[in-house]
Parts: C-alpha cells; structure tokens; sequence
C-alpha cells in the first residue's frame, strides 16, 4: 500500500541533470531510472545496495530488507546482530518481543513471579491491606496486565482534549447517575418518597426541573461546540429519566432510602449518611465504592441494593458475578451488610434507559450468591499474592484497551501459544455466572 502514491522527482533533481548533460530530461523517466538504481519507495526508504545508504537509517534497512524476505530462516540467522550491540533500546524490545512470542511465561508478560524487589510491593497491594472499587476489580476480568497497569500502577491514559459534540458514554452515565440522585433527595427533603401513581405528576415537574439544573451544571462545565445537539441529547435523557420514574411506581413495599450511598470516598456530592472508611468483607477483603441506590422494607426489616445502568443490556438471567466483571449486585450487598448492620435481600441491576430496555435484573442475596462474589475477590487476592498479573485478555479485550498502544496488536494470539496451567483461576473467574 506504500507504492500506490505516485513519486516524482524534485524540481532541484531536473536541474542538477540539466546542469550535467545540458537538457531537461524528461520527469517520468529520470523518476524511473532513480527508482531502478536506488530501489526505495515509500513502503521501504532504503536503497537495495546498504553502500549506497546516506545515513545510518537508511543503512539498517537495507540490511534489514533481504533477511526479512529470505525463504529459509536458517540462513538468516544471527544476521544484523550489530543492531542490538548498538541501540540498547532496540535490544530491549526484540529480546522483550521474542519472549513474549514463546510458550513460557516470562517477565515480558507482566509481573509472573514473585522477587525479593517486588514482595513488599505485591502486600501492599492485596486486597486485604488497600482498599479497591469494584470498577477497578472488574479489569482483572478483562485482562489481570490492565488491572495491573490501570490500578496497581496507577497509569492513566492520556487524555486529548477536543470539542465536545456528542455526549460519550461516561458524560451520559454521570448526568444520569446525579439526575437520579438530586431527584431523590428532592422529594426526600419534602417528605414525597415512595412515589405512588397519585403523586406522578407532581414528582415529574420536580424531575424537570432537576434535570434543567443538572444540564445547566454540565454546560457550564463542558461547553458543548453544538448547542441543539446538546439540547436534544438532554431532552432524550429527560425522557428516559421520566419512563424510569413511572416504573418506580410498580413497587411500594420498597422506600428509596439512601442515594449514592458511598464508603471508603471522599468526594462531594454522595449521600451524607455514607461512610468515610472502606468496609471490610469477610474480614480480608477492603473495598470503596458507591451505590446508587439502597431501598429499605419495613415489614421484613430488608434492605435492596440497585445499580443502575444507562448502556445496552447485556445481562442474561443467570447472571451473578458476570464472569468478574459485574460485582455490583453481589459485593455492593456484601458491603452494605456489613455497613449499615442490616441484611441485603437482594441486588440488582436496573437498565434505566431506552436502550436498555428498562430492564430490571435481580439476584437473590444467600449463601450461594455470597459464595461466588467472595470467590471472585479470592481469585484476584491469589493473583496478587503470588504475582501472576500477565497480559492474558478475554476475547476482544483488546478491542477497547486504553492500554493497547502499550501491548500492541495480536496480544490474543500470543496468548493463546502460552501454557495454560498458569490461568487455570482466570479461566474459572471467566466461566462464573
């Protein structure tokens, strides 16, 4: 694809020929008489003949050319070894390439073994001794290298700034998310919750104008290049947000009772009941985080966690821990139980949107349920304690990584030529429901 943009020679070139043979040649030909003797297109600038290379660019990939096209690998071996003895960098990364292409694990996949180096690192960062949000355990699922990369190491990816258009994903879940919130504590403060099918009119006028506040807010704060756009992308999350508060209505026996309820967070904004410390499950595992809502029953004494969701559906019903990477139900009940000293009766993920189809997706909190949120957390624990953090993605993984320019292409593929024994707890994790 590198030849397919025609060449042509410079204008300096033609005078040089006409200042040496006394006539103008004509370009065509002399852009083919330098293409024959040099050899270099756009695909590979380099001549075919290393001597006849300007500088050392050049050079190296005229040297590189024919032992990359040669048929039989042996007799290429060992071949522009100088390269290696000269860029201590290029050797780094041809020595990291080649381990990661073999079929033993090694330290150009990730942290694989505990060292003397790392030890006190690795304690530091078990699940017992620092506190995680479940987002953040959640891309262990994904790939343990991205857990280690995003929250282990702290890496952030870098972040362009540009004009904003459209609202992206995270913009709509955080509109939605504090819309839902203010509207709760609206009708909390006037003493108006639950909302029952005689109030529904009035809750939508209050719904309203929480939501103009809200857009007001993220205006001011993102200043959209396109205001009608903007306009309409509100008024599509008003409408989703009105469909969401009329379901609602279907359940009295529960009483919304806390809104963004967080421990372990120090930011504003969060229910002013939460809890300033991380809870600890199980007695080893600290986690963070915040729930949006938590609702309480008073003739059985029960509380019900939900997480609320404003993407595409993707549960199916047998979903508990979503093969790690859908904790919110279980841990989130786990931790409230823990916190408030009430039990959860059940978790549940509700698609508060259009697109999502306003389902509602609940899983019983018992024995069995608890058993698999605490067993994905034993799963990450055993990872960081023993040092097994590779780059191992589920399937297109990947596709999605901020951190893909960090791995580079075909990471599924070298993968999948490693031994497996090592990933026998991933591979569970990914096979949960």
């Amino acid at each position: 694809m590198g030849d397919i943009r025609p060449r042509v020679p410079s204008f300096y070139a033609l005078d040089v020929v006409r200042a040496i043979t006394g006539r103008i040649r004509d370009y065509r030909a002399l852009a083919a008489d330098a293409a024959a003797e040099g050899g270099a297109s756009l695909a590979w600038p380099a001549p075919h003949d290393p001597l006849r290379a300007v500088d050392d660019f050049e050079h190296d990939l005229a040297v590189l050319k024919p032992l990359l096209e040669a048929e039989d690998a042996s007799a290429v071996k060992g071949q522009a070894h100088y390269l290696l003895e000269l860029n201590e960098s290029l050797r780094r990364s041809v020595i990291s390439r080649w381990a990661r292409g073999r079929g033993r694990w090694s330290s150009s996949d990730g942290v694989i073994q505990v060292t003397p180096r790392i030890a006190s690192a690795l304690e530091r960062n078990r699940l017992k001794n620092r506190p995680y949000s479940l987002s953040a355990l959640q891309r262990f699922a994904a790939c343990p290298y991205q857990f280690l990369l995003a929250t282990i190491y702290r890496l952030e990816p870098w972040d362009e700034p540009e004009p904003l258009v459209r609202m992206d994903p995270l913009t709509r879940g955080s509109f939605f998310h504090k819309a839902q919130a203010e509207f709760y504590r609206a009708l909390e403060k006037e003493g108006r919750l639950p909302v029952t099918r005689e109030t529904l009119a009035s809750a939508a006028k209050t719904l309203d104008a929480v939501v103009d506040r809200v857009a007001a807010e993220y205006a001011d704060e993102l200043v959209p290049a396109i205001p009608r756009v903007w306009t309409d992308e509100v008024d599509e999350l008003r409408r989703d947000l009105a469909i969401w508060v009329q379901k609602t209505t279907d359940e009295q026996d529960w009483r919304p009772t806390y809104f963004e309820f967080s421990f372990g967070l120090s930011d504003e904004g969060r229910d002013p009941r939460s809890l300033p410390d991380p809870i600890l499950v199980d007695g080893r595992f600290l986690l963070r985080g915040s729930v949006d809502l938590i609702e309480y029953r008073a003739d059985f004494d029960l509380l019900r966690i939900t997480d609320h969701k404003t993407g595409k559906n993707r549960s199916n019903r047998d979903l508990i821990v979503g093969g790690g990477e859908m904790l919110q139900p279980v841990l989130y009940s786990l931790a409230i139980e823990e916190g408030l000293g009430k039990k959860v009766f059940e978790g549940r993920l509700f698609y508060a949107t259009t697109a999502g189809g306003f389902a509602d997706h609940s899983i019983p909190i018992n024995g069995f349920t608890r058993g698999q949120g605490l067993q994905v957390l034993e799963v990450i624990d055993r990872a960081i304690e023993t040092a097994f953090l590779p780059a191992a993605p589920k399937e297109r993984a990947c596709t999605w990584c901020d951190f893909r320019p960090i791995c580079g292409p075909r990471e599924e593929e070298r993968v999948a030529r490693k031994a497996r024994e090592r990933l026998a707890d991933l591979e569970a994790l990914r096979s949960m429901r």
